[in-house]
C-alpha cells in the first residue's frame, strides 16, 4: 500500500520520552505507529501547564510564551520548507534533513542570513559550544521586524545608508521600546554585517559612527550605584514587606536578598555567583577566599585565569546559612543547580545557560519590588550590587586598582572607566 502524506506535530509527551521533554514527531498521516521523533533544543524554561496542544504554541503574555513561540515558529517554519522544497520520503528522511545545517537561499535576505547565524549560535556548529548571545541577536530580529524594510534586503544590498536608517528607527523609540538600548542593537546590527561581509555575501562597509548619535544619558541613569546607606538598607530589609507568588515565596526571597548580599560582598559577577561552589573557598593567612574562573575571562588578562576573591563575614554567613542543601556542591541552592551539568557538551551547557538566565531574570523582576522601599531612584538590577561594590572599593581612600581589579576578575582600566568617576555614593 502506498504511503501517504508526511504530517509533523510538537508535543511535550511524546512515546517514550520523558513528559515535559518537547520534541516533534513525524508521522505519516492516518498511520501514526511508523513515526519519528526529533527532541527540540533551546527552549527557555518551558512550562507544560502553558502549552496549548490545539495551537501547539505556550499561551500567550506568559513567560513561556514570550520566550519560546518564536522558537517554535521558526522550527515550524522550517519544518514546512523541508516537506514543501525538498524530496521527503519517510519520517527517517524527514528528520535527516532537520538534522542538516540550515541552508542560505542563493541571495539571502539579511533577515533570514541572520536567521541562520541564529541558529547557528543557539545549537552551535563545527563542535563549537552554543553562544549564549543568540537571545541578543533575537532581540535585533525583532526591532528589524518592527522597522520593516532592511530585514527585506538582500544582505549583498545592505549599506551604510541602511545602517544610518536604522538609527534613526531605534532612536525614534521610547525607552521602554528599545531606545534605551541603542549602543548594543547597533553593534548588534554591524556585527551581523561583518558575519556577512567575512562569508563574502556583501562587499558594503558600514562607517556610519553610531556612537556619536546615542542618547544622553540623564542623572539618574548615570547615578547606577547604590550608596553605602542605600546597601545597608536593602541589608536590614524587612523581606515580609515585599509580595512575590509560589508556593516557596518565603524561602525564594530570602535566597534572592543573600544572593545580592553575596554579589556585593564577593565583587562577583551574577552568573559567576549562581555557579559557585564550597569548594571554591580556601584559607589564605588565615583569611577566607574563594577561588573561581571568570566567566568574562576576556576581562582578565593574566597569565592565571584564575580570581581569588576575599570574603567578607557576611558572605561567609551566607555559605554557612546554604551549607549542604546544594546537591552537587553549589552555594546557593537554586533548582538549576540540583543537576550534574557537563559544560563541555553542546546540549548540556545550553540547557544550563537558558535556566541560568531565566533565574536571574527572575531575581531582576523581584529587585524592582525591592527599590522604591529603599528609596532609590533608578532601576535596580543584578550588576548594580557589583557596581555599588567596585565603586565604593574604588573611593576608599588609597585604593589599590591593581589588586581590586585582581579580586574582580577586571582589569585596572575599566575600573578607572566606570567605576572612579561615580564620587556621588
Amino acid at each position: 500500500m502506498a504511503k501517504t502524506l508526511l504530517r509533523y506535530k510538537i508535543t511535550p509527551s511524546a512515546p517514550g520520552r520523558k513528559k515535559g521533554v518537547f520534541c516533534i514527531v513525524v508521522f505519516y498521516e492516518g498511520n501514526a505507529k511508523d513515526r519519528k521523533i526529533f527532541p527540540i533544543s533551546g527552549l527557555v524554561n518551558p512550562d507544560i501547564k502553558f502549552w496549548d496542544p490545539s495551537t501547539q504554541r505556550f499561551v500567550d503574555g506568559t513567560f513561556s510564551a514570550q520566550d519560546n513561540n518564536p522558537i517554535l515558529d521558526a522550527l515550524c517554519a522550517r519544518c514546512d520548507e523541508i516537506l514543501k522544497g525538498q524530496t521527503v520520503l519517510s519520517p527517517e528522511d524527514f528528520i535527516s534533513h532537520l538534522k542538516g545545517e540550515a541552508q542560505l537561499s542563493v541571495e539571502p535576505t539579511f533577515g533570514e542570513f541572520l536567521c541562520l547565524v541564529i541558529e547557528e549560535m543557539r545549537t552551535g556548529t563545527n563542535n563549537k559550544r552554543p553562544s549564549r548571545n543568540y537571545q541578543n541577536y533575537r532581540n535585533l530580529y525583532h526591532k528589524l521586524e518592527r522597522e520593516g524594510y532592511i530585514i527585506n534586503l538582500p544582505v549583498k544590498d545592505v549599506a551604510n545608508a541602511h545602517f544610518i536608517r536604522f538609527s534613526n528607527f531605534i532612536l525614534s523609540l521610547g525607552d521602554g521600546e528599545g531606545r534605551s538600548n541603542y549602543m548594543n542593537l547597533m553593534k548588534l546590527f554591524k556585527q551581523i554585517h561583518k558575519k556577512a561581509f567575512d562569508r563574502e555575501l556583501t562587499d558594503n562597509l558600514l562607517r556610519f559612527r553610531y556612537g556619536d548619535a546615542a542618547p544622553a544619558l540623564n542623572d539618574t541613569e548615570k547615578s547606577s550605584a547604590l550608596t553605602k546607606k542605600q546597601y545597608e538598607s536593602f541589608c536590614s530589609l524587612d523581606l515580609s514587606q515585599i509580595s512575590h507568588s509560589g508556593p516557596s515565596q518565603a524561602f525564594y526571597k530570602e535566597l534572592y536578598h543573600d544572593f545580592c548580599i553575596f554579589l556585593y560582598e564577593s565583587k562577583m559577577r551574577p552568573v559567576d555567583v549562581i555557579r559557585a561552589r564550597v569548594d571554591g573557598v580556601v584559607s589564605i593567612n588565615s583569611k577566607k577566599y574563594i577561588k573561581y574562573v571568570a566567566e568574562k575571562k576576556k576581562n582578565y588578562r593574566g597569565r592565571n585565569k584564575i580570581v581569588t576573591a576575599p570574603l567578607s563575614e557576611r558572605a561567609l554567613a551566607i555559605i554557612r546559612k546554604y551549607k549542604d542543601q546544594s546537591k552537587y556542591g553549589y552555594i546557593f541552592p537554586f533548582a538549576m543547580n540540583n543537576f550534574d551539568w557537563d559544560f563541555d557538551d553542546a546540549v548540556s551547557w545550553n540547557n544550563w545557560n537558558n535556566r541560568k538566565a531565566r533565574a536571574l531574570e527572575m531575581i531582576n523582576q523581584w529587585l524592582k519590588k525591592v527599590q522604591p522601599i529603599i528609596g532609590v531612584k533608578f532601576p535596580i538590577t543584578l550588576y548594580t550590587f557589583r557596581h555599588s561594590a567596585l565603586t565604593h572599593a574604588c573611593l576608599q581612600k588609597g585604593a589599590n586598582y591593581l589588586q581590586i581589579a585582581l579580586e574582580a576578575g577586571t582589569s585596572p582600566d575599566m575600573l578607572l572607566k566606570h567605576y572612579v568617576s561615580n564620587t556621588d555614593v
